[in-house]
């Protein structure tokens, strides 16, 4: 399911999944590309995290905060004072793409609200990988990102966009909770949330009067206040007014109903945890079902994190802690007796296949059955 955008001004559609793996060819390449996408789709961190992954060096410029001098350079008149021709001084944000040999991906945030006056070195930047003539030997590849016309964008000139793949990103809420457990940074309560209301993602694209709406990046601000409160005593109303102050009043008055499931739901996780009994689960209805595994898996992803964390590329090397340990063996213990599409989401959304893998998760026979079985159910 992906949130579609009404118009795709004759572009091709891609989802987020497919804008990642479209980055990484155009970067192996050493080629240029245009994404478009609503606010807050996650377009310019998915672009980090393809650079960051791959033998690049980033160099970002947000391009609507740039006059030409910025990207076209800077006559040096004080050193030509004797010679007929000026020269042009380099911003020295410039200084990665000329000196050492480790290649560079520019990435142009905000192309869309660029000024004018920036389209003519842009066109050579983009082309001829120069300005002014300096080339820049390590500039291997070109990112560029906008909003909709909807949202505040001005369309690019013909001329720049002729000099790039060009695609519109919509965002998935399947591959987004999918990001969330991977990434660790979106509260259970949130995720638990989205995966059951996969339509409040995302809001209208053109917000008309409105001066809030939910999106990616709402949620995700949200979820960090959420973890903040609860560490600091943040009264749970307190907590609502900033939920709903990142993704609107009416998605919030929503998700505040859901989040008094999560406060009542909390000693059943703890107990859990611990390898108690909890036969007070098998009546609940599904959302709070679907509200435990979720947090019980998110608990158990922050306890593998704070290994690897504390013992840096080291930690494989090191013996699991025995809380740890068995935290791990409890919640496999229980997955294996609920719902396995329940139990699905769960792993997928919070606990993520990188971590069973860097932990070496399926040497637990509990973890190696579960997640056996499920891949048998599902295959």
């Amino acid at each position: 399911m992906s949130v579609s955008i009404s118009s795709d001004f004759n572009l091709q559609r891609i989802n987020t999944k497919e804008y990642a793996d479209n980055l990484r060819a155009t970067i192996d390449f050493g080629g240029s590309l245009l994404a478009i996408a609503q606010r807050g789709t996650g377009k310019t961190s998915i672009a980090r995290d393809v650079i960051n992954n791959s033998k690049c060096k980033e160099i970002y410029f947000n391009l609507s905060t740039m006059e030409r001098p910025d990207l076209g350079g800077y006559p040096d008149f004080f050193n030509s004072k004797k010679d007929s021709f000026v020269n042009f001084l380099m911003p020295s944000k410039f200084r990665a793409l000329v000196e050492g040999d480790q290649p560079c991906v520019a990435v142009l945030d905000e192309v869309d609200k660029a000024e004018t006056g920036l389209l003519s070195p842009l066109l050579e930047f983009i082309e001829e990988r120069s300005v002014n003539g300096f080339k820049f030997k390590n500039l291997h590849s070109i990112i560029m990102m906008g909003n909709l016309p909807s949202e505040g964008g001005t369309k690019p000139s013909a001329p720049l966009l002729d000099r790039a793949e060009k695609f519109l990103v919509e965002i998935n809420p399947e591959h987004w909770l999918e990001w969330a457990g991977t990434a660790g940074k979106i509260h259970p309560s949130v995720a638990a949330y989205i995966a059951d209301n996969l339509a409040d993602l995302c809001g209208d694209v053109d917000q008309g009067e409105n001066y809030s709406e939910r999106s990616p990046r709402g949620w995700h601000k949200a979820s960090k206040l959420l973890t903040y409160g609860e560490h600091h005593g943040w009264h749970p109303s307190m907590m609502m007014h900033k939920v709903a102050a990142c993704v609107g009043r009416k998605v919030g008055i929503k998700y505040s109903a859901f989040f008094e499931h999560y406060q009542v739901l909390l000693p059943v996780v703890e107990k859990i945890m611990k390898g108690e009994k909890v036969q007070e689960f098998s009546q609940f209805e599904n959302t709070k079902k679907l509200v435990v595994c979720m947090i019980l898996c998110s608990r158990y992803a922050r306890m593998l994190d704070e290994i690897k964390d504390k013992a840096g590329d080291n930690f494989r090397n090191i013996l699991m802690p025995d809380d740890v340990k068995d935290a791990g063996k409890y919640v496999s213990k229980f997955l294996l007796n609920i719902d396995p599409e329940m139990a699905l989401i769960s792993i997928r959304g919070q606990l993520g296949a990188k971590r069973v893998l860097d932990h070496n998760l399926t040497d637990d026979e509990n973890w190696d059955r579960i997640l056996t079985e499920l891949l048998a159910k599902i295959g």
